[in-house]
């Protein structure tokens, strides 16, 4: 830097000079303007908002149909950092009537701006001696210089304000929000000079800052009226400052705080140090010198009122993955049932070569590297968009569903000018504003989501205009670039056509050269911050790329599609993949071609993965390959949602959501994506469920009907939530055979009462933990508002954190497809008791109705029992329904009985706001289990859960939480599912007669697994105690421990569980089959007992070959 300076002594030229010709003193430059309607070139402007420019009257006339609605008399000042800066963009609003050129515009009264007042110029470093006038905390204070001169400008503009004004005027003048005005000043009614800080929306009342003195107060607009030209533009004569390098401890200043300092400043004239001027000079960071020795900063520091100013700290890696998740989850709290505009994506951006030299306008500029420029060329074709989108935004309706997804493209409505231009989603800072980032501008904003439209298809053609660049061989003199740098760079290339040469690329920027053409001479912008002590010479570093793209693309773009279901009544066969409920599941084409070319694929992303060892950044809505949990095979997906290490993701070939670690993910390739997402969301049409959501039961059925099976469907319809397809399996209706099976209803029909309504009648929707990246998440079930007491299925649950590893204590098993956990972490006790104490109240009142109660309720039905041994009621979930008695569990406590119907009441909604104790889970690989369980199996699997596993959550699926379940690793570390598979597989062939056809009872099912009560009605003495107050779960497991060791008790196989204890005995009172049986005095009822013994003989040995071949699979596992 010395050196340089060196050389502008030699050659005489001084700094001044420098950035005299910086700013372009001397000759004007040549400022073009580009007419709003056609494009073309032009100097006039329209006279009524003196803004708006045309080229001829001819083009203004053709125009003003629609910048009449938005022509005001005057503009305001021009917000700082507003996205449209560029000449080339139609400037704002419309015409009224044509006028003389910008230049030639002269008035009295025209509107003066804090930029057309004079800079006060303070050097940096310097102190000032100067009287604080006005306090409002140490971030915003206004002072005084203690200058003649400046005291002198004050005089001389009281003087000619009182003179111009002492004459009222009987026309009202209507101030725009940032103008100086000369205000009237409510305490002696004389003229001051006051800044206009806001507008009441009646435009009746303005809240004003008096310039010169610091202080605020509302004003009628009839005391208000515009500078004349007399008024001579001096500076502010009170500076508004603020303490550098503090923030507040709080947030926010306290009151005690600002009283102290308050009292240290009041009426004295102290020491001021100009540390550094922000926002074009209007604020001034400085520090006091106090009378006791100290800067005020230290004081303030001292006394704990402030913490130091961090300075520079970029976010971290966590902060960043934090805010995003922050705005996933505003996007997608209010999406459901949404429209999410997921097939719009971004356009091409403009590819240019190295070397190519383009004229160009900067249409944003936030420092000397971080340029946004647009191709003059293109003028035409920006303004024929344009007025395609102006165009295509007046005809559509304001959308009430319309709701994009991050990434996406739409219209957006700049607040500014009110025009429509192409956005792109950056992420949704609440959950009813967005962040738009300006396609063809570079510039951003927040809107509301209200000032959003859908895109039309035509609207994406043209390539993104906004070119992104930085001046080559430049670099900041400091840490980062000044203030006065970036306010002399706007000055300068602002409205002005430049030449640049691209010189290379630079992390997905392009390096040019800039020369203003315009200037005599010639003038090189770089050159000219640099002799301006603006900007330090560098090396120009380059990307080793022959093509600059306006994003940073290393290779092709991604571009892929999703499979389409023809909607011409055509019949296509489907293979379901994944099941929520018949609203809401996945399938793909059931096509040998498809099928091939998916297993192709499938050898390609496992060839490809394994060697690609770069490090990759997933990124939300975009694709990826990611490594499958349940078989290690590398799959295509879309990333959903990012967590720290985790990465939500949606397998886009199948349907599954899961969560994955980041270590699991690789970038994927273009080649890799030709392939459409094989998985296609689709709905059952001509059913609706019984209450306001699809039973466990219904689900279930559903399940069984289409799994596995090659299904004829056809498209009735497409809606948000995908295709609407009428579905035959084995040339049977599922949606007439669902209604048969009385698990569904005609859509508009008054479903009949059955144990199928009453166990739906208050679902309430459920929060979707992953999120389909392809398609609109809709989900099927819409919230109850009735508070009628009913038998809900679909109760809200816990989810289990995911990916969590711990040994889990089970509550009660009805099968691998369902069971109850106790929650690893207590309910507020408190507000447990508050819910007993309604529920008491409520069955007391209610209990002379439970023998009416029609229907049975369906097995995991939520209701309240009462408990046999206390007579007390309790909140429970129904585990199996007989014929005249329901075995229950207990919900905030695990233990179970069996109680009559006399003893159960339907829930009200109110009482199940507070999540249970309990957890419903399911066992991973759910797709693949019958619908209904063998004995034999269901027996295996409590054997092996209840003698230790260890359970690891993969996803919740909307209803339970998913478990992985291993045994632990001195006990072969086997994985529970596959133990389960392969007993189902010796299961079907050592008795193939038995097939899911031959259905049992499913009221009875799962009578032996769920309940260690026995016949006789025989049940815990202690849980739930007769006490006003709940037992806790730790109570509970002491509880169980010690009446286990008295023999004249008999203990719940799920309370044991529960409580943590050994389970041996209790595995060992479960092994035998005979004590699955019904009654265990039914061999003395019967006269002979020999078939009796012999069929059991039979189970007993068909149990032993099972175990047998579970045996030799775990042995062959260890070797």
């Amino acid at each position: 830097m010395d050196a340089l300076k060196e050389n502008m002594q030699r050659v005489g030229v001084t700094k001044e000079d420098a950035i005299d010709r910086l700013l372009g003193s001397g000759p004007p430059s040549l400022t073009v303007h580009f007419c709003y309607y056609c494009g073309q070139q032009g100097n006039f402007r329209c006279k009524r908002c003196k803004k708006v420019p045309y080229c001829s009257v001819a083009c203004q006339t053709e125009d003003w149909k629609t910048h009449r609605h938005v022509c005001k008399a005057v503009d305001p000042e021009p917000v700082k950092g507003k996205p449209v800066e560029a000449a080339a963009v139609p400037a704002k609003e419309d015409r009224a009537s044509l006028g003389e050129p910008k230049h030639g515009e002269s008035s009295s009264l025209q509107r003066v701006y804090f930029k057309d007042l004079h800079v006060t110029k303070i050097i940096k470093g310097t102190d000032i001696q100067a009287c604080v006038v006005e306090f409002y905390s140490p971030s915003r204070f206004f002072l005084v210089p203690q200058s003649p001169e400046l005291l002198e400008s004050l005089q001389s503009i009281s003087t000619e304000l009182q003179k111009t004004y002492c004459s009222s005027s009987v026309t009202t003048y209507e101030p725009c929000v940032g103008e100086i005005c000369a205000v009237q000043f409510s305490c002696d009614m004389n003229w001051y000079r006051g800044l206009v800080q806001t507008l009441a929306p009646d435009h009746k009342m303005a809240n004003i800052l008096y310039i010169d003195f610091g202080n605020e107060e509302n004003v009628p607009v009839d005391r208000i009226r515009a500078l004349t030209a007399e008024i001579k533009p001096f500076c502010p004569c009170a500076m508004e400052c603020r303490i550098t390098g503090v923030v507040p401890v709080a947030g926010n200043w306290s009151g005690e705080c600002c009283i102290a300092v308050r009292q240290l400043l009041a009426a004295k004239i102290v020491t001021v140090r100009l540390v550094e001027t922000v926002e074009d000079g209007r604020i001034h960071a400085v520090d006091i010198l106090l009378s006791m020795g100290k800067q005020l900063s230290t004081f303030l520091l001292e006394h704990g009122y402030a913490d130091k100013e961090p300075v520079n700290i970029a976010p971290t890696e966590q902060d960043i993955n934090a805010m995003m998740s922050a705005s996933l989850e505003n996007f997608r709290c209010l999406s459901d049932g949404k429209d999410n505009n997921t097939w719009a994506q971004p356009p091409e951006p403009i590819t240019q070569a190295v070397g190519d030299q383009l004229s160009v306008v900067v249409t944003h500029l936030q420092s000397p590297t971080e340029l946004i420029v647009q191709k003059v060329e293109n003028a035409g074709l920006i303004q024929d968009l344009q007025l395609k989108l102006r165009e295509h935004c007046s005809q559509v309706a304001t959308p009430q569903n319309f709701r994009p997804a991050p990434g996406t493209v739409c219209c957006a409505q700049f607040s500014e000018d009110k025009q429509w231009y192409r956005a792109k989603i950056l992420a949704y800072s609440s959950e009813e504003r967005v962040c738009v980032g300006y396609l063809d501008f570079g510039n951003s904003e927040e809107v509301g989501l209200g000032h959003l439209r859908p895109i039309a298809s035509s609207l994406l053609a043209l390539p993104m205009q906004a070119i992104p660049c930085g001046l080559a061989g430049v670099q900041p003199v400091g840490e980062s670039w000044s203030e006065d740098c970036l306010l002399a760079l706007q000055r300068r290339v602002s409205n002005r056509i430049l030449h640049i040469e691209i010189q290379g690329a630079h992390e997905g920027k392009a390096l040019v050269t800039m020369i203003d053409e315009s200037s005599d001479p010639q003038a090189n912008i770089a050159e000219l911050l640099i002799s301006a002590c603006y900007a330090a010479p560098c090396a120009v570093t380059t990307d080793n790329e022959t093509a600059v793209t306006a994003e940073a693309q290393a290779c092709e773009p991604l571009v892929w599609s999703c499979t389409e279901l023809p909607c011409n009544s055509q019949v296509v066969a489907l293979l379901v993949t994944v099941v929520e409920n018949p609203a809401a599941f996945y399938c793909r084409i059931d096509s040998p071609t498809d099928h091939q070319r998916l297993k192709e694929l499938g050898a390609q992303l496992k060839q490809h993965c394994e060697a690609e060892a770069s490090p990759f950044e997933p990124k939300v809505g975009e694709p990826c390959c990611a490594l499958l949990p349940e078989d290690g095979a590398w799959c295509r997906a879309m990333v959903t949602g990012l967590s720290d290490d985790k990465v939500a993701v949606n397998f886009v070939d199948y349907g599954y959501s899961l969560t994955v670690e980041k270590g699991h993910l690789r970038s994927i390739t273009a080649q890799l994506l030709t392939l459409p997402f094989q998985a296609v969301r689709c709905w059952l049409t001509g059913v609706e469920p019984l209450g306001s959501g699809w039973s466990s039961e219904a689900v279930l059925w559903f399940q069984t009907q289409v799994y596995g099976e090659q299904l004829s469907a056809r498209v009735l319809s497409v809606t948000e939530q995908g295709y609407g397809v009428e579905l035959e399996s084995r040339g049977v209706s599922v949606a007439a055979a669902l209604i048969s099976e009385q698990l569904a209803k005609v859509p508009g029909e008054t479903a009949r009462e059955t144990h199928g309504t009453t166990g739906t009648a208050t679902k309430q929707s459920v929060k979707k933990n992953e999120q389909d990246p392809l398609q609109t998440q809709v989900s099927s079930q819409t919230e109850v508002s009735t508070e009628v007491p009913s038998f809900p299925v679909e109760w809200k649950t816990v989810e289990l954190p995911l990916s969590d590893t711990f040994q889990p204590c089970f509550a009660a098993i009805i099968n691998p497809s369902i069971f109850y956990l106790l929650g690893p972490t207590q309910v507020d006790q408190q507000k447990l008791q508050e819910v007993m104490v309604e529920l008491a109240v409520y069955c007391n009142s209610q209990a002379t109705l439970s023998t009416a109660v029609k229907g049975k309720p369906a097995p995991g039905a939520a209701c309240c029992a009462q408990f046999s041994a206390d007579n007390n009621w309790y909140r429970a979930v129904i585990l199996e329904v007989g014929e005249k008695e329901v075995s229950v569990l207990y919900a905030d406590y695990g233990n179970s009985e069996k109680v009559p119907f006399s003893r159960i009441l339907p829930i009200p909604i109110n009482l199940l706001e507070l999540p249970f104790q309990i957890t419903r889970c399911t066992l991973a690989g759910k797709e693949n289990f019958p619908a209904e369980w063998p004995q034999e199996v269901q027996l295996i699997f409590q054997n092996v859960v209840l003698d230790g596993v260890l359970a690891t959550v993969q996803h919740f699926n909307g209803s339970a939480n998913v478990l992985s379940l291993t045994l632990p690793a001195e006990k072969g570390g086997g994985n529970v599912t596959d133990m389960i598979s392969e007993a189902l597989h010796a299961q079907r062939k050592s008795n193939p007669c038995t097939t899911s056809t031959q259905k049992t009872d499913k009221t009875g099912s799962s009578t032996s697994v769920n309940t260690a009560a026995p016949p006789d009605g025989s049940k815990p003495k202690s849980v739930p105690k007769n006490q006003k107050e709940p037992m806790s779960t730790t109570e509970l497991a002491n509880t169980l421990y010690a009446t286990s060791q008295h023999p004249e008790e008999k203990m719940n196989i799920s309370a044991a569980a529960a409580c943590g204890e050994p389970v041996k005995e209790i595995t060992e009172q479960i092994k035998p089959p005979i004590q699955n049986t019904s009654n265990s005095n039914a061999l003395q009822t019967s006269g002979c007992c020999c078939l009796s013994l012999k069929a059991k003989i039979d189970k007993l040995e068909e149990l032993m070959k099972l175990q047998l071949s579970l045996i030799q699979m775990f042995v062959g596992q260890k070797k």
